[in-house]
């Protein structure tokens, strides 16, 4: 299911995009650089449409029934010319799939290009009328423990990639798609991934793709009830194994993290750095859940994951190190409902609903978790202090 793959990890892309539009903003491509592709978009009377865009990303920021949807085509943003053609001159920049849209028009027009054996050069791509998508998400597991299902996001794809995406809205996801299959995916902080094939008549002008239940993550079906075991440890780093159970009376944070992953190593494990500095370990503990992505990222060994992490600590730690536990788990693909697609990446992910990396689980000192916490938000880091400062 590698649509949902693409929504999971949709918050760390956007996290990348800004460290590449840092990059980019020195670099320039060359006028005369000869590209790889040559789209000519063309309306249904065969006619040039001029100034149509594409990009990187086809992103809907927000929706309102007065202004419409608000748009953005992140950095790498290409127009169409005065005939018609965009250029795509740095394959970087290019995702296999060409999704246009003009805006004045309300013309769209998606084709997957990567998988064409032999490509039209220019190669021809009729835009029609834009058909608006809705699709409402509703939560019975939230509802019936008084959450309200909070901000989504979702994405719609075509021929098994991503064409466009809509950012933390509210319970009601917007899409604007050509004619066409298509598969919507929708997740958020507190519900699990869900998926909606659909099918766009030519004409159709509005779709309503209906209303689909998402499961709660378990983290928060946890919330004030015993936290699960840690399992599946190959190695633990700096000591013998640990046990939540015996750090009772105390408030413990178990992070998922992983050495793969940029957020983790540049934010998540100083943010534990600041805390250990902040708080005495007779009130704080960290357990680091020490995740694997993929197959080719899991770590057998401390020695291994040392070596991983030896640049980091000069580069990026300032010379710190990790003192606290950390459980080496094991690199396992496990669905996270049963019947579901085989997605999570390890039986700990599975336990409490980590699909997203670095995740802080705060435990309070009777064994209980309280929560997911976000260590770099202050609200969140608040609510840390008062647990802490809470006695038995």
């Amino acid at each position: 299911m590698r649509l949902v793959l693409q929504v999971i990890l949709f918050a760390s892309l956007l996290l990348s995009l800004n460290v590449v539009q840092a990059d980019d903003a020195n670099k320039k491509t060359p006028s005369e650089k000869k590209p790889f592709l040559t789209v000519c978009l063309i309306d249904l009377q065969g006619k040039p449409v001029v100034g149509a865009q594409t990009g990187m990303i086809a992103l809907i920021n927000g929706y309102d029934e007065e202004n419409g949807a608000n748009w953005s085509f992140g950095h790498f943003g290409l127009k169409s010319d005065s005939n018609g053609l965009i250029h795509f001159r740095d394959p970087d920049k290019y995702r296999g799939l060409v999704f246009a849209r003009h805006a004045g028009r309300r013309l769209v027009a998606v084709k997957r290009t990567d998988l064409l054996k032999e490509k039209e050069d220019p190669l021809l791509l009729t835009m029609y009328p834009e058909c608006h998508v809705t699709w409402q998400i509703k939560s019975k597991q939230l509802n019936q423990i008084g959450k309200k299902i909070g901000l989504i996001r979702g994405l719609s794809g075509s021929q098994n990639i991503s064409c466009q995406w809509c950012n933390d809205m509210g319970s009601k996801l917007h899409f604007f798609l050509p004619p066409g299959e298509f598969t919507l995916v929708s997740s958020g902080e507190y519900i699990s991934p869900v998926e909606k094939k659909i099918v766009i008549k030519e004409g159709q002008k509005e779709f309503n793709a209906g209303v689909t239940n998402a499961d709660a993550k378990k983290w928060i079906l946890l919330e004030g009830k015993p936290a699960p075991k840690i399992t599946d440890v190959r190695e633990w780093k700096n000591g013998p194994p640990v046990k939540i159970s015996q750090f009772r009376g105390k408030v413990v944070i178990l992070e998922f993290w992983g050495w793969w992953c940029s957020p983790c190593v540049l934010t998540g494990i100083p943010s534990i750095f600041q805390l250990q500095d902040e708080f005495s370990t007779e009130d704080l503990v960290i357990v680091g859940i020490h995740t694997p992505y993929s197959e080719k990222d899991e770590v057998t060994s401390v020695k291994e994951l040392d070596k991983k992490l030896n640049q980091v600590q000069k580069n990026m730690w300032k010379g710190k190190t990790i003192d606290f536990p950390v459980a080496l788990t094991q690199y396992r693909k496990l669905p996270y409902l049963a019947g579901g697609e085989p997605v999570a990446n390890s039986k700990m992910c599975v336990d409490y609903g980590i699909d997203g990396f670095p995740s802080s689980i705060v435990i309070d000192r009777k064994g209980n978790v309280v929560g997911k916490f976000r260590l770099r938000v202050k609200a969140d880091r608040d609510k840390l202090r008062q647990l802490i400062k809470e006695k038995k």
